[in-house]
């Protein structure tokens, strides 16, 4: 009994303790500020050849490698993201990248393939390299400019 009391004696304590650094890194969610974050809400339309561009990654990007993103729908059409959270983008000069996303994506720091396009099995369309991995698409985000429609072309 005697050792009972002494274990018990030491075991709450600990497990008091346990519980107070568990819940201190635990359940708590931190909420961001973004309302000093100059953000405004982006969509617009994406068409290649004249035809609603479907599953494309549109992507604005700031020369400091920041970006916003968002997918187009069946109507080509999309909204940017600032992250998986809000909505919206930065304002400024943006270069603007327009890609089909799949799961053998070339990792993040590697270079492409000199020449080549990005495409979509599924539907057999590609996109051209100048608008996407040198692009020559930009938008300058602001208040009062916030819908941006591309017009690709397959041939340039």
């Amino acid at each position: 009994m005697k050792l009972f009391m002494l274990l018990c004696g030491r075991a709450v304590p600990l497990c008091l303790l346990s519980c107070l650094l568990l819940s201190a890194g635990c359940g708590g969610s931190i909420e961001a500020d973004y309302s000093k974050l100059d953000l405004v809400d982006v969509s617009g339309t994406v068409t290649l050849d004249g035809q609603p561009l479907s599953g494309a990654t549109v992507v604005f990007e700031a020369p400091d490698r920041t970006f916003s993103s968002g997918i187009t729908d069946a109507s080509g059409h999309y909204s940017l993201m600032f992250n998986t959270e809000k909505s919206g983008c930065l304002t400024g000069q943006k270069t603007v990248r327009i890609r089909f996303v799949t799961d053998s994506e070339t990792p993040e720091g590697e270079a492409e393939t000199e020449g080549t396009q990005e495409s979509s099995a599924a539907s057999g369309q590609k996109i051209p390299e100048q608008y996407n991995s040198k692009s020559t698409l930009t938008a300058t985000v602001n208040a009062d400019q916030t819908s941006f429609n591309f017009d690709l072309k397959s041939k340039p």
